[in-house]
């Protein structure tokens, strides 16, 4: 049996969703597979108290007839380290192992018999060389990879989904701006996404007088969200990779939403640092940029210019995301991974 430790199921996060595609495909491979999930059981305090001694004793519970445990979380690692299980692996995404946080949380990584990175890339930011790791590159099931792109629209259309948090204010949505405000006005820019920021970026938005070219769409559901990407032309969110002085990390472990673009016949701009490196390729299937809004102004304005490298990239990405990060291969590498 395979224990596979993760956060509460019931959200929409991209941890979340990884932890559902691990769980589904270890099951269609015929393995036995026992999911043990954080949740709160009440508010407040108290009800995060008695999650976390549900999360311990469903542990004690099962391990004692678990042949392996995956870790979906670096920060779920406590409580089973104390169990000492046989065979503990744990998934790495990005930010939680990039800097100080990896730094932090070293010495219960490589107490871990197997690491597994979303990218090569996060594995490389590690500050330690793990005795055995391997990448398993996530796959994208928003996208039916069978149905055929739609038509790239005329009008250079831009699309960016990304959480619009003040936690997470390195996606480049200002980047995106100050380049849109320094270029005619025959851009569109679909922004979805919700948070904390959006109040500011609406502000920022009608200050450059570019509210007839931005529209923010706030969360969308799985239907609407495909919708979206096939009423754009480019997919962008030029994440900014960086460690900052306070040893706090930023950047993209691996960018998903990436590779769903590309399924759906969309290449994207990005910044030429962070995970979404494995998948993009400069010049062919996207473009990769420094984070700086004279090298996204101008690679706008030549895209303005040039529908048909649009639209050549935009195959090159979905053969690219067909041929080498889709289900099958996320099986065979995930398997290949833990050894079963």
């Amino acid at each position: 049996m395979i224990l596979l430790l993760c956060f509460d199921l019931r959200r929409r996060g991209g941890i979340e969703r990884l932890s559902l595609q691990v769980r589904d495909s270890l099951k269609q491979q015929g393995h036995r597979v026992q999911v043990i999930s954080t949740r709160r059981l009440g508010p407040g305090a108290l009800g995060r108290w008695l999650g976390r001694c549900a999360f311990v004793l469903q542990l004690v519970w099962w391990l004692p007839s678990a042949q392996q445990v995956l870790s979906m979380h670096v920060l779920l690692l406590k409580p089973t380290l104390w169990l000492k299980p046989q065979q503990l692996s744990c998934w790495l995404h990005g930010l939680e192992v990039w800097g100080a946080a990896g730094r932090k949380h070293a010495g219960d990584l490589q107490r871990c018999q197997q690491l597994i990175a979303s990218s090569q890339f996060t594995l490389n930011q590690l500050s330690f060389p793990p005795q055995r790791a391997a990448v398993v590159h996530p796959m994208a099931d928003l996208i039916d990879p069978a149905q055929q792109p739609t038509p790239i629209p005329e009008q250079l259309r831009l699309l960016t989904v990304a959480r619009l948090c003040s936690q997470e204010n390195y996606k480049g949505h200002d980047l995106i701006l100050q380049a849109l405000a320094q270029l005619p006005a025959a851009i569109h820019w679909q922004v979805v996404g919700d948070g904390d920021q959006r109040p500011q970026l609406e502000a920022q938005v009608e200050r450059l007088g570019l509210t007839s070219q931005v529209q923010f769409s706030g969360h969308l559901n799985d239907q609407e969200l495909r919708e979206a990407f096939a009423n754009c032309s480019i997919f962008v969110m030029p994440s900014r990779f960086g460690i900052q002085p306070t040893g706090d990390a930023t950047g993209e472990g691996f960018g998903i939403v990436y590779l769903e673009a590309a399924l759906a016949g969309r290449a994207s701009i990005a910044c030429d640092q962070g995970g979404q490196t494995d998948f993009i390729i400069d010049g062919e299937c996207g473009w990769l940029i420094p984070y700086e809004i004279s090298a996204l102004r101008s690679l706008l304005s030549n895209l303005l210019e040039n529908s048909a490298d649009i639209k050549w990239r935009g195959q090159l990405a979905r053969t690219r995301a067909l041929e080498h990060f889709g289900r099958e291969r996320f099986e065979q590498t995930l398997c290949q991974a833990i050894g079963v």
